[in-house]
């Protein structure tokens, strides 16, 4: 465990950050309890791919990164933080850890975006929340930094917890393992684990650029003398040779060659075609105001619908679908303007058609060149469907909406392989480091060496 240490300095930047998120959260999440994010700022802040290329949108790749689905999200997120962030500040100084946070935060979702592809259009349009890429670039940089510290971990065995000490590299790349596993085999679910990898990416790849030449120096001049703080821990003897262990290098190579073919993949433009109807909807249901996002491709958009997460979203689109105000060919590059207009329609509820009535209170709509709103302003009353066992029943009652909706179009593969290039670099820069610049950055090496070597003076 070492001789005597003290903690140098407290870590205000991960502290800080820390305190934001745990606001952010408590601001998302008080409608429920703070059990969970509610709907309007997943769909308000939420990273969604197709979504990138509009610049009015840009900012969702910062406040996706402070936004946290539930309590249990946050807590092991701030837990990994903490954990691990505290050293890395040290090591770093705040501006250059708050700068690695940010960029790793910003590359994770470059990858998302880049890695999409692996989950059809729908991934295109699923928005993504959370800090967990930004935390990954920190466990990036603590894997070069300090990979020969020992972390002590405990699971549960039939009931039993069970504690036992492991290094810090081995559960670092085992954890980089898993994330880039579950994403080629799509075991992730609902969590963007390739975000994980690319802020993981970034971490390793920018410590060359971020860390001070000078300030590490200090470090190790500090650990001859057991300076380090408390929270980096490392045994006495044997002392550590400075760099990765081989078996870390090698399972590196492995991943990090694996994501490169997915990367070179992406920026190829094979790995998706097409373009996509990236849509803002900004509205009211009963005057409950709402924000939701959502991406169509043409063909077959009744189906596409159906998919639509939000209630009150996909009835409000089912009704502008059915009334040939979403998309009608025959509207390519025209304005409609209604007022009081009054019909029934004929919605689709699986498969089978049901009638209810629609008043369009008033309307404006331009269409685009393939007949899509492309900016629409309305107010409407509609009635709403029930589905139970017995099947879909119409209410007697009609609900109000207003709504605004702005749409563009976004080629899918443009956006797909800038962000592949984007990831194909990062990758190549992050192998190198953790092959070849490794040891002019570890602070506690992963290797063993001898019991005891003559201090190796260093020059200021």
């Amino acid at each position: 465990m070492g001789g005597p240490v003290r903690i140098k300095t407290r870590p205000w930047a991960t502290i800080a950050i820390i305190i934001a998120n745990i606001a952010v959260y408590a601001i998302s999440s008080y409608e429920n309890l703070f059990l969970e994010i509610s709907d309007y700022w997943v769909s308000a802040g939420g990273f969604v791919p197709s979504l990138i290329a509009m610049p009015t949108q840009l900012y969702r790749i910062f406040s996706s990164m402070f936004l946290h689905a539930d309590f249990f999200h946050i807590l092991f997120n701030m837990y990994f933080l903490y954990l691990f962030g505290r050293a890395v500040e040290e090591a770093l100084g705040r501006m250059r850890y708050l700068a690695l946070y940010l960029v790793s935060g910003v590359a994770a979702s470059i990858f998302h975006t880049a890695f999409s592809f692996l989950g059809g259009v729908t991934a295109y349009v699923v928005p993504a929340i959370g800090a967990s890429g930004a935390i990954s670039g920190v466990l990036g940089a603590y894997l070069i930094l300090f990979p020969g510290t020992s972390l002590v971990m405990g699971w549960f065995f039939l009931y039993i917890p069970m504690f036992f000490r492991m290094k810090a590299a081995y559960y670092l790349v085992f954890w980089f393992a898993t994330q880039v596993i579950y994403g080629y085999a799509r075991l992730g679910g609902s969590t963007a684990v390739f975000a994980h990898a690319g802020g993981f990416i970034a971490g390793v790849a920018l410590l060359p650029l971020i860390a001070s030449k000078e300030r590490l120096v200090q470090f190790r001049l500090a650990r001859q003398q057991a300076l380090f703080p408390a929270y980096v821990l490392f045994t006495p003897t044997p002392v550590k040779s400075p760099g990765l262990g081989t078996t870390t290098k090698a399972v590196m190579a492995v991943l990090l060659a694996s994501l490169l073919f997915g990367a070179a993949y992406a920026s190829s433009g094979l790995s998706i075609r097409g373009d996509v109807k990236s849509a803002i909807l900004q509205y009211s249901f009963e005057g409950i105001p709402y924000m939701d996002y959502v991406g169509f491709q043409l063909q077959n958009i009744e189906d596409q619908l159906s998919q639509v997460s939000l209630d009150e979203t996909r009835i409000l689109l089912k009704r502008l679908y059915a009334a040939e105000l979403l998309y009608d060919e025959v509207k390519a590059n025209q304005t409609v303007n209604l007022n009081n207009w009054n019909v029934k329609l004929f919605v689709r509820v699986g498969g089978r058609p049901v009638a209810v009535d629609l008043s369009v209170i008033s309307f404006n709509g331009k269409y685009d060149g393939d007949g899509f709103l492309n900016h629409g302003v309305g107010e409407l009353k509609t009635q709403v469907i029930f589905i139970n066992y017995h099947g879909p029943s119409v209410s007697d009652y009609f609900v109000h909406y207003s709504f605004e909706l702005a749409s563009q179009t976004v080629n899918l593969t443009y956006i797909t392989q800038y962000a592949g290039i984007l990831s194909l670099i990062a990758t190549a820069a992050a192998l190198a480091v953790a092959l070849i610049r490794d040891k002019d950055l570890t602070l506690i090496g992963e290797e063993p060496e001898k019991l005891w070597r003559p201090s190796t003076p260093y020059y200021a």
